[in-house]
């Protein structure tokens, strides 16, 4: 069941000795079917109340807590928000209540504008994705080969590609990246798995917490730097992976931003199937047109690249026609 602020308040105060609200704040998260809130007591202490209305959210908050608390350990504790208590929901499951993060959600536009930002975003992935294996282990999150990996994306292609959904252009250049044995020769190593502005909260120039651990995994490190990658402007992105390869404890795969920009490509498809399993028209409209912008795209691309061939190969020949001097 759904519970207003002022419920989340009381299950807050219940699961929190001490704690005495007198105010609450709105907190967006992306999962519709879990509550959450921010709550303020009355000695100025702000804390934050997550709790399920359905059994599937319900799994999911506790994998995330179990994440969580197994990285505390680790360099990433700085980021994660303590755990303060529970209290058991009548219909079942529990709520939790965690400190509040430092700061306010990420907004992209701040990180556009901040290289101080960027970098300490950079730094912060590289302390996830050397997480080591025995704390992903403690954590109990799946792990997946790097093949394993490479056919779940192939898949995808090719039941979007068999629909009819895939310009001629895209079709080619999906494919030619998924045969590229090398570009998916790497190790999989612990990431977040849905990092996004709701999940990371900044304070001054720097990312202060890291939230919403559920989709955890030991996975491709590509996965969490495809939205960025195809979000954030180059000269930022590129402070970002700087900050990054200097806190990565060990080289990071020199192909790494390649393939980081094929899955925010691929998942395009993922977003497709997804709308066609759910019968939604309006999210299978959304990825026509991202698909369509990119055949777009690739068409300038060739147009661009013929441009250039056609000047040099004009150049060579104006030199080659050019006068010459006897000796």
């Amino acid at each position: 069941m759904h519970r207003n602020s002022y419920s989340l308040a009381a299950l807050a105060a219940a699961a929190v000795p001490g704690l005495v609200p007198v105010r609450t704040t709105p907190v967006p998260v992306p999962v519709e079917d879990l509550d959450v809130a921010g709550v303020v007591s009355e000695d100025g202490r702000r804390v934050m109340v997550f709790s399920p209305s359905t059994t599937a959210a319900g799994v999911r908050l506790e994998r995330d807590l179990k994440v969580a608390d197994a990285l505390s350990g680790t360099p990433l504790r700085a980021v994660i928000p303590p755990v303060l208590g529970f209290v058991k929901l009548a219909e079942g499951g529990r709520c939790a209540v965690t400190e509040s993060p430092v700061g306010a959600p990420l907004m992209l536009d701040d990180l556009q504008r901040s290289s101080d930002l960027a970098r300490s975003l950079g730094q912060v992935l590289a302390r996830i994705h050397a997480v080591p294996r025995y704390a992903a282990e403690a954590a109990g999150v799946e792990s997946f080969t790097a093949e394993v990996l490479h056919d779940q994306q192939s898949q995808r292609v090719r039941q979007v590609r068999e629909g009819g959904y895939l310009p001629a252009a895209v079709a080619q250049r999906w494919e030619a990246l998924l045969e590229d044995a090398e570009l998916w020769d790497f190790t999989p190593q612990f990431v977040h798995g849905d990092l996004s502005e709701e999940s990371l909260f900044s304070s001054g120039h720097r990312i202060s917490a890291v939230r919403d651990w559920s989709s955890a995994q030991v996975a491709d490190p590509a996965s969490d730097l495809a939205w960025l990658v195809s979000t954030l402007e180059p000269e930022r992105f590129d402070e970002l992976h700087a900050a990054y390869r200097e806190e990565l404890p060990i080289e990071p795969h020199p192909r790494l931003m390649e393939r980081a920009q094929a899955l925010g490509e691929f998942a395009v498809a993922e977003w497709l199937l997804h709308g066609l399993q759910v019968e939604d028209e309006d999210i299978v409209a959304d990825a026509q047109g991202m698909i369509a912008d990119l055949d777009a795209d690739l068409a300038q691309l060739g147009r661009e690249e013929a441009e250039r061939t056609y000047a040099e190969l004009s150049s060579r020949d104006g030199a080659d026609d050019g006068p010459t001097q006897d000796d």
